[in-house]
């Protein structure tokens, strides 16, 4: 079957109505082939007159929700789902609403956090959302509200899926909010300069030391308290040929959710293609609505070449 076919049968499941579905195929096919996210450079790509085709995106980005489309990708299969928070550099944009300063505290830009579900080896994006300091101030919100309201959009979709996290999600007001909402969750614990403090009891008054040998079987400690107050499960490994360990920190059953780890750091590879092969770093858009909207259809059109055909 033709290319531009089997996009279009991918656009039709999307949306429904004909006109639409033939529009969002062109620009994701014109998002594969200028693998960009700028609109200009997707026009370039599009059959027709350049201008023409630059006006059209506009249009259907205009009238259509791209981000609700990509929750229809939610693979109801998977076993469980993956976050990722990426930082995406906007240097030049220090007048752009939504473009703050990143972890340095000097380096202009806005994070994205990604949610996707593993099929096939890889990781298909099916619901994200941009934040940054700027936004912050204007809502007014914070990291720990975003992380979570990205949670509470998903949470009815994903049922008792757990969500497995990296380092950048273990902190103690995160980890209250997903156990007093049941969520279960899989995070690799941040022991940076200042790691977190654990106790064996809710009174703090009994420490815990996290302790391994590298001998490559998991060390678990049961029901201790994170900080003194959020109780969890911690798994630590070291490994063969790793410099120090890594320690997991769950409300699961701990072998299960050391398991469910290793599965998502192996299917990371979607969030580095984002990058790599879409370009997602380049995206320009003067408001945070037509961001959104934009990175929802380059996440589409990765998924077209995931789901339909490598090929492609």
């Amino acid at each position: 079957m033709d290319k531009s076919i089997r996009i279009l049968e991918f656009a039709k499941c999307l949306f429904p109505d004909q006109d639409t579905a033939e529009d969002a195929s062109e620009i994701l096919q014109g998002i594969m082939e200028a693998r960009s996210p700028r609109l200009s450079e997707i026009a370039a790509k599009m059959p027709g007159n350049e201008t023409a085709c630059y006006k059209r995106i506009q249009r259907f980005l205009q009238e259509n929700d791209p981000q609700a489309m990509l929750k229809l990708l939610f693979n109801d299969e998977a076993d469980f789902v993956i976050g990722d928070p990426t930082e995406i550099k906007r240097p030049h944009a220090g007048k752009t609403d939504y473009v703050g300063t990143l972890m340095d505290g000097e380096t202009k830009g806005f994070w994205m956090l990604t949610l996707a579900t593993p099929l096939r080896g890889r990781a298909i994006p099916f619901h994200f959302l941009t934040y940054s300091s700027r936004t912050f101030e204007d809502q007014p919100s914070s990291r720990n509200l975003e992380h979570f309201k990205a949670i509470q959009d998903i949470q009815q979709l994903i049922g008792t899926r757990p969500i497995v996290f990296d380092r950048e999600f273990s902190y103690r007001e995160l980890l209250d909010s997903l156990v007093d909402e049941g969520v279960h969750f899989v995070i690799r614990l941040n022991m940076g300069a200042h790691p977190p403090r654990f106790y064996y009891d809710v009174e703090q008054k009994h420490s815990l030391r996290l302790l391994i040998a590298p001998i490559n079987q998991p060390k678990i400690y049961r029901q201790v308290y994170y900080m003194g107050e959020v109780c969890l499960n911690v798994i630590g490994i070291w490994r063969y040929g790793f410099k120090e360990p890594m320690w997991i920190i769950t409300n699961m059953e701990p072998g299960s959710a050391l398991a469910l780890y290793d599965q998502g750091m192996k299917i990371e590879i979607c969030f580095r293609d984002l990058k790599s092969l879409l370009h997602i770093d380049k995206v320009m858009n003067k408001s945070q609505v037509y961001l959104d909207k934009m990175l929802a259809m380059v996440m589409l059109a990765y998924a077209v070449c995931i789901l339909v055909g490598e090929g492609i």
